[in-house]
């Protein structure tokens, strides 16, 4: 009857033991301890499994079937491929060890090294990010923006504290924590990056310089001024969503229309205005910028929340020149020629 009844939807999701129903039974069972953006991004793949392997049963994918997937979808996005294939690891798991419907793992024996992914090299310049920061206040129509003073403020942030852009767009009053008198400075703000809630658990304590006072006390004001009331320090100030914090999304799209008005800026006073530097470049040209001031890449490390010195080495963009102060005496003396 359930046989006959999937021939009649025509829909593999139906059928049991097919690549569809597995990757819904996977999303049902397997997604609850993931966090909302990986359980989105899983669901987003799985989705694409299930459509590519419509018609095979789990125990027919072999290691090739795979690797032909990769090459037809994700040809030239080498992270992406080993994302997938990540996650087709821990599919083809379930389905060994919850499902019983395969004895083996096809993943297991695929070859990934032609998957090189490409380290980004792309350092950004002081006078980018201000241009980028300048043009974030003043709209296409010469007018100021209302978000653009909050806008600066998350992109300062970033620079001072080195966290993701999630972290930093949904960083939480209570998070800051003053000194007993009051004061922000030599207080702290607690991150817990969201990356590392599920892999390391790591989170990092930085403790609160002028410099990041300023900001806080820049935040606060302009809340004030626009009458929000939130937990939020860097709220959207205008809109349905004003008062929470800009998603993803919100955040992209303001330096993406900003970092177009700086061009075009640039264009027009005739001058380059260099690689079109992305908001997570912040990162790490903070890093860069401590690096070449001589700072240990241990406390680099600790403030970016990596659990490799490796991982850090590559948020370090430009090679740090070390300082040769060695006192070199010639070992003969300056004498004459002899005729």
């Amino acid at each position: 009857m359930l046989s006959a009844l999937t021939a009649i939807l025509g829909g593999p999701l139906s059928a049991e033991g097919s690549m569809p129903w597995c990757c819904s039974e996977f999303k049902m069972r397997m997604l609850g301890d993931y966090t909302k953006t990986t359980q989105d991004d899983y669901v987003r793949y799985l989705t694409t499994v299930a459509d590519v392997f419509e018609q095979f049963h789990a125990a027919d994918v072999t290691t090739k079937d795979w690797a032909d997937f990769l090459r037809a979808k994700f040809n030239g996005k080498a992270n992406t491929a080993k994302k997938v294939t990540a996650l087709g690891g821990k599919l083809f798991r379930f389905i060994i060890g919850e499902l019983g419907l395969r004895p083996d793992n096809p993943i297991d024996q695929l070859d990934m090294s032609s998957y090189k992914t490409r380290t980004r090299t792309v350092l950004a310049a002081h006078d980018q990010v201000m241009a980028i920061r300048t043009a974030g206040a003043v709209g296409v129509d010469g007018r100021q923006t209302r978000s653009g003073p909050i806008f600066a403020c998350i992109i300062d942030m970033t620079y001072l504290c080195w966290q993701r852009a999630k972290d930093i767009r949904t960083l939480e009053e209570v998070q800051i924590k003053p000194l007993s008198g009051g004061g922000l400075v030599g207080g702290s703000i607690t991150f817990e990056p969201s990356k590392t809630k599920v892999s390391s658990g790591l989170a990092v304590e930085i403790v609160i310089t002028p410099a990041i006072a300023k900001v806080i006390e820049r935040a606060r004001a302009i809340k004030r001024q626009h009458h929000i009331v939130s937990g939020y320090l860097f709220p959207a100030t205008a809109g349905k969503h004003a008062g929470h914090p800009y998603a993803k999304s919100g955040l992209c799209s303001m330096w993406d229309r900003a970092r177009e008005r700086a061009v075009t800026e640039a264009n027009k006073e005739g001058r380059e205005f260099g690689a079109l530097i992305q908001f997570k470049d912040l990162q790490a040209l903070g890093a860069t910028d401590a690096a070449a001031r001589g700072e240990d890449l241990g406390e680099i490390q600790k403030r970016l929340v990596h659990t490799s010195g490796d991982t850090t080495g590559i948020y370090i963009k430009k090679v740090i020149p070390k300082v040769s102060d060695l006192a070199i005496d010639l070992p003969w003396s300056d004498l004459k020629p002899q005729k």
